[in-house]
């Protein structure tokens, strides 16, 4: 602790210096009094109301307990009633706020094991050429994820009909290939009947199967299995990949349902507004984080490991003062079709009031230089909780999901139909693709295709600041 009398010959404790109450005034308190006199000094600040000291609590990282401390400390020096009601106003907030019960504290995308064995119960030599991948960084973290993930559905149906968990046995392959079938059918039966649709479904959705084999067959090669399985699982891969081909893509269907890129952008910019007119802070903080994560998902459509690693502020999205707007500048996850390219989208101003709101919060907004500045210097991810944990892997696609009906990846259709032709070549460069793959390829609708080239258009500004748009 600070000794008393180095805390007194402060500048900004001048005009306080021989008041009588310091003489009994406790360390915690004189503390506290001595932090937000500065704060004052600092800022300026002559006649301090309650935005002031909410700011000071955040800009200072006060905890309840020390806004209890100046509440005291001004209490002592005989501030008026009004002064010190605002202080407990604040004091309150922040112990909800750092209290707060209603955020679970975990990974949300862990799910109830049902039909695949964990990582552990995979063969023994599987599991250390699992961990070689790893430690090699060949594939990114989702890939590999999802490599283990089908691993454990193949041993899961092998041992279920009775066969041996090796991807050479004809019999384990078509158990696992049966089980898809039937569970990809079953899902989409259960989806139509909530929606009220026809349920008379006999075919799967063959991207599920093929993503499957997919994953084997990257197994298959890292493991060095010989020649014969690999043309077993690429015949079948093969296979599966025409039929998805012929499938109508899920995805657009689900664009379309999700609405336009400018019908999205009304609506966050609606809840925004809206949230300001909740009574609880909570609410109002989590209605801001949405609405910022619908509207920079049009912008710049992520993964949500992209989002929960690079959404950065100090990171991957920094402020330019310069032209007054937000960069997002990052190494995109590398997955299949990918290039690992670098996102490098400068936005325009418009698109501020998203990220300026989720970090102001409800502080004044002449403190959002300060809360900016603070942000960037820890390095706090975009989108945190109200009680300022960071918000989970799954966070994204689910408030996705809740406004579009879909996940956050349908952002990444959506910036390739709507700005036309031009619009591919940006997509390309957004999302990472590769022009004319097949990972490409698979987000074209029929709308793109029927789309007139844009010849000239500024893409940038198109697409981020057309008027028809916002």
């Amino acid at each position: 602790m600070i000794p008393r009398q180095r805390l007194l010959q402060a500048p900004h404790m001048t005009a306080l210096r021989d008041h009588p109450a310091l003489d009994a005034m406790p360390e915690g308190e004189l503390c506290a009094l001595d932090a937000f006199m500065g704060f004052c000094t600092e800022h300026g600040v002559g006649d301090p109301g309650e935005a002031d000291i909410r700011a000071f609590a955040r800009l200072r990282a006060q905890a309840p307990k020390a806004l209890q401390d100046l509440r005291g400390a001004l209490r002592h020096l005989g501030l008026g009633k009004d002064f010190l009601i605002e202080i407990a106003a604040v004091q309150a907030a922040v112990d909800h706020q750092a209290n707060f019960k209603g955020i679970p504290k975990g990974r949300t995308r862990n799910y109830t094991r049902t039909v695949s064995v964990p990582v552990e119960d995979l063969p023994m030599d599987w599991r250390q050429t699992l961990r070689r991948l790893e430690v090699e960084g060949e594939y990114a973290p989702d890939i590999l994820g999802r490599m283990r993930a089908r691993l454990g559905m193949f041993v899961w149906s092998a041992r279920r009909a009775g066969h041996p968990a090796n991807l050479a046995n004809t019999d384990a392959l078509r158990a696992l290939y049966a089980d898809m079938r039937a569970r990809s059918i079953t899902r989409q039966q259960e989806q139509a009947k909530k929606k009220g649709l026809n349920d008379d479904i006999d075919e799967p959705r063959w991207a599920y199967l093929r993503s499957t084999w997919e994953e084997l067959l990257r197994f298959a090669r890292a493991h060095g299995l010989p020649e014969d399985v690999w043309d077993k699982l690429t015949i079948t891969y093969s296979m599966l990949t025409k039929r998805e081909g012929k499938q109508a893509a899920q995805k657009l269907a689900k664009a379309k349902a999700a609405g336009t890129r400018p019908e999205l952008l009304k609506r966050a910019e609606a809840m925004l507004a809206e949230a300001e007119t909740l009574k609880l802070p909570q609410m109002r903080h989590a209605l801001r984080n949405r609405a910022a994560a619908i509207a920079l998902g049009c912008a710049v459509p992520a993964r949500p490991g992209d989002v929960q690693a690079h959404h950065v502020l100090g990171a991957g999205i920094t402020f330019e003062p310069g032209r007054n707007g937000y960069r997002f500048h990052y190494k995109a996850t590398k997955t299949a079709g990918s290039t690992g390219v670098d996102i490098d989208i400068p936005l325009l101003p418009w698109w501020n009031k998203f990220i300026d709101a989720v970090i102001l919060q409800d502080d004044d907004p002449r403190y959002l230089g300060q809360l900016r500045g603070k942000a960037a210097s820890e390095k706090r991810p975009l989108y945190v909780q109200y009680d300022g944990t960071s918000a989970v892997y799954a966070w994204y696609s689910r408030m996705w999901k809740i406004i579009a009906g879909t996940g956050g990846h349908i952002a990444r259709t959506l910036i390739r139909d709507e700005p036309g032709a031009a619009g591919v070549q940006l997509a390309n460069k957004l999302n990472g693709h590769k022009p004319g793959s097949p990972t490409a390829r698979k987000y074209e609708s029929e709308d793109l295709q029927r789309a007139t080239v844009l010849e000239g258009q500024n893409m940038m500004a198109s697409l981020f600041d057309d008027e028809d748009e916002v």
